[in-house]
């Protein structure tokens, strides 16, 4: 079965707003073999609607139109699904006494425009929305499955886990997606389909994809036919099996798992502590491990070292050093390390300095050179990174390779 989601609203083709919704719906879709073919954003012009609506019911078996249900003038979804269907909007007694009822709950006056968040097409299903105004509705057209559903992510994923998979399952019988997935940390993503193609390639019964963000790459490999299911795990157990051969220990995780929580559980096994030292990442080294719960298991804490001052006074770098070499320097990572390591009582100190730019580089020290420095009981390691991207990228990255370099080191 194939899926599309259209997410509706002007405000979602400007800077200041993001589609997570069909995030959501694809990832609860994946889990019964429901593949996402396409995902449209399209603002709110009713024959730009009408247009996109109609192109998604000649593709797939199942439509789900995101927003547009609200009660102003340019709420327009149902309008142009009701035109394309042939259908008529008609006034839903059971919505209206919904809207009504929620209403009178928190003491507003409901205004007349309110209304048509209760008008239906013919023969459509209301599907309630306990969490705000606009309810959800569902169409059964020949032999595809219409949900219009409201925008705010809070509404819309209640309805998703609560009723809308249980139509889907009702109308159309539903089995998990089969498929396999590797994570793997500081790597490229040209280098990995570089190493991994001729073999992915050699199974034609498998679709590879291969999605890319700052230092860390997925593969996914999903078995295409539903007919021989009998056959799926070993074939994609041997193609992984083969793929994680050639990649080796840049292989982290192969199911959705970050790496900072594998860093850390890595940690916890290993009975180990780390403690950090931050210039260019500012902090966001040590948000990365915080954000998984019980880190303060194994994470003494960090310190930011933005300014050469507070490297000298609070690390006890020593301030010719950082005079003489600079603060992104070797011998400044590397000192950074050991003194975090020494001060917290730590295991592991790990340290990272660095141009994150877009100012600040020179000719010998560019935008995004950065050192990571690596310090334990036996001394210091340095691993010299020149890094691609923009600021944000680059401190992303950085962070991301400092904690895989810890990573490495408890295999």
């Amino acid at each position: 079965m194939r899926a599309e989601i259209i997410a509706i609203g002007s405000e979602l083709l400007s800077p200041w707003r993001l589609d997570t919704n069909s995030l959501f719906i694809t990832e609860h879709l994946n889990r019964v073999g429901i593949r996402v073919w396409r995902k449209t954003i399209v603002g709110d012009r009713l024959e730009d609607l009408k247009h996109v609506f109609s192109a998604a019911l000649q593709q797939a078996d199942i439509v789900f139109c995101i927003g547009g249900l609200g009660p102003t003038q340019d709420d327009l979804t149902r309008e142009a699904v009701a035109e394309v269907l042939g259908r008529k909007l008609c006034l839903n007694d059971e919505a209206l006494q919904q809207l009504e009822q929620r209403y009178a709950r928190i003491g507003v006056t409901m205004t007349p425009n309110n209304r048509q968040q209760a008008m239906v097409p013919e023969g459509g299903i209301v599907v309630p929305n306990p969490n705000g105004t606009a309810p959800g509705l569902f169409l059964a057209h020949e032999d595809r499955l219409v949900f219009l559903l409201p925008g705010p992510p809070h509404e819309l994923k209640a309805m998703i886990v609560n009723q809308v998979m249980g139509f889907i399952s009702r109308y159309h019988p539903t089995s998990p997606l089969i498929y396999r997935q590797l994570k793997i940390a500081s790597e490229g993503e040209s280098r990995v389909d570089h190493l991994v193609a001729p073999v992915y390639k050699s199974y034609p019964e498998v679709e590879t994809t291969i999605l890319a963000s700052a230092g860390i790459v997925d593969l996914f490999f999903y078995w295409l036919r539903p007919e021989e299911t009998e056959r799926s795990d070993a074939v994609l157990d041997e193609l992984t099996t083969r793929v994680k051969d050639l990649l080796g220990p840049s292989v982290f995780a192969e199911r959705e798992e970050s790496l900072e929580a594998v860093t850390g559980s890595l940690l916890r096994q290993r009975g180990k502590t780390l403690a950090t030292a931050e210039s260019c990442t500012g902090g966001f080294l040590s948000k990365l491990i915080t954000d998984v719960p019980g880190s303060s298991d194994y994470f003494r804490g960090g310190m930011i070292t933005y300014s050469n001052e507070s490297k000298s006074s609070w690390l006890g770098v020593d301030r010719a050093k950082i005079e003489e070499f600079g603060a992104v320097s070797p011998v400044v990572a590397q000192t950074m390390a050991e003194r975090v390591r020494l001060l917290a009582e730590a295991d592991f100190g790990l340290s990272v300095t660095g141009i994150a730019g877009p100012s600040g580089g020179t000719a010998d020290k560019p935008v995004g050179l950065v050192y990571v420095g690596f310090a334990d009981a036996k001394g210091s390691e340095l691993k010299k990174l020149q890094l691609p991207g923009d600021r944000e990228i680059v401190r992303l990255r950085t962070a991301r390779m400092a904690l895989d370099w810890v990573r490495r080191r408890l295999l």
